[in-house]
């Protein structure tokens, strides 16, 4: 089976060179304090970020409980649909979670948004960029706006980039009220090692480490880390590897766009829907592709689609060309 449903790299980004080399590099008997250091100012470098407004958690998923931890207290908003752990998160937590509901064709209503806002005063307003699962990317002058409206309250609006490196360009916050998260998961292929990236200043900032860990990432997933960051030809090829699958999966579903509705994706997924999408769905697990079909009622006929491995789109191409002529 070959699944599309897990928005992964679909290849290993390092050489088994490069882990071995992490490996015997180390020191399995200290705490990681050279390793943490080193890993954030290489990603500093890599951004053009002051290091000082960096942190480093166990994966992203552990900044958005922090965040609701911390800064959620009056209440946590987000967009329906958006990443789910929001609100899993703010349930385990006690707070009260509320959601502000798309248009038809999954599209959002930007003034709707800011109303919804305005009534509820959320201490903390999620809204991941590009939007997981739509792929679209949101426009810097509604989040700046959105911030602004979050701060008459002292509210908070986090920003999660989980998949900015897909996009053509990163959101800058212009507010000290603005949380950035980021993952080493999807475009870096470290999906196993569990780094999750918080960028913010202030009192923001402030609030949220607190009460992060003194070591929250192990010294074997930093040195990995640090491996990839500082082999810059690896990491462009493992770059260019899945924008070329990117590009590969658009070509494939292409060819049944008079038949289901794609939305434009700045993610390493395509996002499906319309009465025909979970047909097509279905038809190709059946010939082992699994892609993500989705259970919640707001999202029915919604079939969604990583990228995977280059060698793998010719029979999942072939397989669309199939369904379309047996229907």
């Amino acid at each position: 089976m070959i699944y599309m449903d897990r928005n992964t790299c679909p290849v290993i980004p390092l050489s088994e060179e490069d882990i071995i080399s992490a490996v015997q590099n180390t020191a399995l008997n200290l705490y990681p304090e050279d390793e943490y250091t080193t890993f954030i100012r290489l990603y500093a470098e890599r951004y053009g970020l002051d290091a000082g407004t960096i942190e480093l958690a166990n994966g992203s998923d552990e900044w958005i409980q922090k965040i609701i931890m911390t800064l959620g207290k009056s209440g946590v908003m987000s967009l329906q649909p958006d990443f789910n752990m929001y609100q899993i998160y703010a349930n385990q937590a006690g707070i009260r979670f509320y959601s502000i509901g798309s248009n038809a064709d999954y599209s959002f209503d930007y003034d709707h948004i800011l109303d919804e806002v305005r009534k509820v005063e959320p201490s903390v307003f999620f809204i991941s960029n590009p939007h997981n699962p739509t792929g679209i990317l949101f426009p810097d002058e509604f989040l700046n706006t959105l911030a602004e409206v979050l701060s008459e309250w002292n509210g908070y609006l986090v920003v999660d980039e989980a998949y900015v490196e897909f996009a053509p360009k990163k959101y800058s916050p212009v507010s000290e009220n603005t949380l950035i998260i980021r993952t080493m998961s999807k475009m870096y292929g470290l999906a196993g090692l569990r780094i999750g990236i918080l960028i913010a200043e202030g009192t923001a900032f402030d609030a949220v480490t607190r009460i992060n860990h003194p070591y929250p990432v192990n010294s074997l997933s930093l040195n990995l880390g640090v491996q990839l960051l500082k082999n810059k030809d690896t990491l462009n090829t493992l770059i260019d590897y899945q924008k070329n699958s990117k590009k590969a999966l658009e070509d494939s579903l292409s060819q049944a766009e008079n038949l289901i509705s794609i939305k434009k994706s700045y993610t390493n997924f395509i996002f499906t829907y319309g009465p025909q999408a979970e047909s097509l769905a279905l038809y190709l697990k059946d010939h082992g592709f699994t892609a993500r079909i989705y259970e919640e009622p707001y999202l029915n006929n919604v079939v969604r689609y990583s990228i995977i491995s280059l060698e793998d789109y010719p029979a999942f191409k072939q397989l669309i060309t199939d369904w379309k002529e047996s229907i």
